[in-house]
């Protein structure tokens, strides 16, 4: 029977997909291992694969930077579609503040120390304003690693622009996003008033479009 393997994004956890509801298949949370220096998405990808047993016809969703990774998981086991939830396809995807961050690498000046100000900032920007997800988000960001986020930083702002791709990229986007521009595609599913965080604060909506989805490949 196939499996759901869900991905965090950067500072994330597994605790991002806490409110995702039943989907009539077993949901495995994918955590984030360490990166050898300069490893490729693709060799990252490959030990994830062998790790966690991922195999054709199982789904993987991706979450923010995760969904890069959902992407290359999927081409590699073959797979024909793939989850992406308030996630992008390349740089391009994401609004002009952080395209500008990524050019300057400001990932080097923040991430090595831990200003709680910062953390502050990056806690209002990727949520909808709830308290709930507010203090979830806190918890996952003071405990990131910031090896894993430079190394994740830097695979971003090495992404070539998007090439044509038998893969199809199911788009579960929130309009109301500060990171991800509201970008379209034929598989595209709008998430009214969604943030960034909106698989946590929109989680009914999100785990019905993610039923929708696995549903249509059944």
């Amino acid at each position: 029977m196939s499996r759901i393997f869900f991905i965090s994004g950067l500072g994330a956890n597994e605790l991002a997909f806490s409110n995702i509801g039943n989907l009539g298949i077993e949901k495995i949370m994918v955590k984030w291992i360490m990166p050898n220096k300069k490893e490729s998405i693709q060799s990252y990808s490959r030990r994830l694969i062998s790790i966690y047993g991922i195999r054709q016809f199982d789904y993987v969703a991706g979450l923010s930077f995760g969904g890069i990774i959902a992407q290359e998981i999927s081409k590699i086991i073959n797979n024909t579609s793939v989850i992406l939830i308030s996630s992008f396809r390349d740089k391009s995807d994401l609004k002009l503040l952080f395209r500008i961050a990524l050019s300057l690498r400001l990932n080097k000046f923040i991430l090595p120390i831990k200003i709680p100000f910062i953390n502050n900032i990056i806690t209002n920007v990727l949520n909808s304003g709830s308290a709930e997800s507010r203090k979830i988000l806190s918890e996952m960001i003071k405990s990131n690693d910031s090896d894993i986020m430079d190394w994740s930083i830097q695979k971003i702002s090495e992404l070539p622009r998007t090439k044509i791709s038998n893969l199809t990229l199911n788009n579960i986007i929130g309009n109301k996003d500060r990171v991800v521009l509201t970008w379209r595609n034929d598989t595209t599913f709008i998430v009214e008033g969604g943030s960034h965080f909106m698989v946590f604060d929109n989680a009914i909506e999100v785990t019905n479009l993610i039923k929708e989805i696995i549903n249509k490949n059944t």
